[in-house]
């Protein structure tokens, strides 16, 4: 065999070699790439899905007390209010959002509170001053000025809310929070 048959077999087996290794780093410096890569993106992706993780979610209430009116404005007619609060969740704040309305009542002399969603299905509860009870359209519940169920497929009466009890002429501060629907038991959600 001659010296150049030779130098071209030779040429052939150190080409196959020098394929595996190059192949090789370039399989290394991806990986390599891939992991610097995953050390800046991981941290930022969880930042920016933390609150989607821990359950972060617009404000529905039951933190503050929201000012509605002055007491001498309710009587034994209920008055439906709207309660505004801001809205905030990981990444904004949105001022003066509704949030809910509520029922308020004078009873015996005592103010009371009510949601205005139905215990049932969470339609929006009306009052009919014709009948004097509050009313839900959808399934035709009703319940009485003091919010017990009185008729309809309600699991239980209209939901009370928490209020501050002003003297005459001062300020009514309701804290809004919302229930469980469907459930005998008063729940919070």
């Amino acid at each position: 065999m001659s010296d150049e048959a030779n130098d071209t077999s030779h040429s052939k087996h150190a080409s196959g070699a020098d394929d595996g290794r190059r192949g090789f780093l370039k399989v290394g410096v991806g990986v390599l790439g891939a992991g610097l890569a995953g050390v800046v993106v991981a941290p930022a992706l969880r930042a920016l899905l933390w609150p989607l993780a821990e359950g972060v979610t617009i404000t529905s209430g039951g933190e503050d007390f929201v000012v509605v009116g002055k007491r001498d404005q309710f009587g034994e007619t209920p008055i439906k209010v709207d309660i505004y609060a801001d809205r905030v969740d990981a990444w904004n704040r949105t001022k003066n959002v509704k949030i809910g309305s509520a029922w308020v009542v004078v009873i015996e002399g005592k103010l009371h509170a009510f949601s205005s969603v139905c215990p049932h299905l969470g339609c929006a509860v009306d009052y009919d001053g014709a009948t004097g009870k509050f009313k839900c359209p959808c399934h035709d519940s009703a319940f009485g000025l003091d919010g017990s169920h009185e008729e309809g497929p309600s699991p239980r009466g209209l939901d009370q809310l928490e209020f501050e009890q002003p003297k005459e002429g001062k300020l009514v501060a309701i804290r809004y929070e919302r229930f469980k629907q469907g459930v005998e038991d008063k729940v919070k959600v």
